[in-house]
């Protein structure tokens, strides 16, 4: 499931994964959010917060994921991932060259440095 997290710098939007993403969490939580931050007109800066309570995404939403990726492939200005050592943290690194958006990866104790990278 994804949480809106408060207090976010102006500009940014952000959610903290738990438990397990799924088809419905991205559909009604995460693509809204999204496009309403598009409506203002500029790209999008995410900070997305994988947690250790985060267990992973449903069957298919991985897929529906990177649908929605291409979809909004030239949205998104920076995308601040935060995660301790995991497969999800190795995989965003893995696409770091390959999306147009700067992306970076955090560690939880780091997130106020994501948020202030966001910002900037």
């Amino acid at each position: 499931m994804f949480t809106a997290i408060e207090g976010m710098p102006a500009g940014v939007i952000g959610f903290a994964a738990s438990g397990r993403v799924t088809l419905a969490d991205q559909e009604d939580v995460l693509a809204p959010t999204i496009d309403w931050a598009l409506e203002g007109g500029g790209k999008v800066r995410l900070l997305y917060v994988a947690g250790p309570e985060f267990d992973g995404y449903e069957e298919g939403a991985p897929l529906d994921d990177a649908v929605f990726g291409t979809r909004h492939f030239a949205d998104f200005e920076k995308i601040a991932f935060v995660a301790e050592n995991s497969p999800y943290d190795r995989a965003v690194r893995a696409l770091k060259g390959l999306m147009p958006a700067d992306l970076r990866v955090f560690r939880a104790s780091d997130i106020e440095k994501a948020k202030a990278w966001l910002a900037a």
